[in-house]
């Protein structure tokens, strides 16, 4: 029903927080202040996106390197029975580990498609070009000619045509 009335879904554009002008605000409330509070606090929930993003990175790569060092230790012939079942169960915990890892990663993933759009968000540069122009030679200037010359070639000129 909803959609017969309406050709055009416009559910996409609900999410995008860039118009701040049309927000109406208390006249005791100075707006270029709230603007600035919002921006700034807009800028630390990515900052915390980001060293979240980090931070799990960081730890996955920690376990990665320590399943690397028990699968070696334990293709080495040298591990007695004892070590060995110490290494398999520590390596079992880090696969429940990089499970764990990867739900928080789905998770981030899903928060930041989530997130509402915003002017530091809506675009991305897909690629830069710069160009400048070089000081070529001065161009000969053509000789000043008379008055009568100048009229001359003029005539000369469209008269050819």
């Amino acid at each position: 029903l909803n959609g017969a009335l309406m050709p055009l879904d416009y559910s996409k554009w609900k999410k995008i927080e860039v118009s701040d002008d049309e927000d109406d605000t208390h006249p005791n409330i100075h707006t270029p202040s709230l603007f600035r509070w919002r921006h700034q606090a807009r800028l630390e929930r990515m900052a915390e996106a980001k060293e979240q993003r980090e931070k799990l990175s960081e730890e996955r790569l920690i376990n990665e390197r320590r399943v690397q060092d028990i699968d070696e230790k334990l293709k080495s012939l040298s591990v007695d029975d004892k070590e060995r079942m110490k290494l398999e169960l520590e390596m079992n915990e880090l696969k429940k580990q990089e499970e764990e890892f990867l739900k928080k990663e789905k998770e981030l993933e899903d928060n930041e498609q989530k997130a509402p759009w915003n002017i530091d968000t809506i675009g991305h540069e897909k690629f830069s070009s710069s160009r400048v122009n070089k000081i070529s030679d001065q161009k000969a200037e053509p000789p000043k000619l008379s008055e009568e010359e100048e009229n001359a070639r003029m005539v000369g000129f469209f008269f050819r045509l």
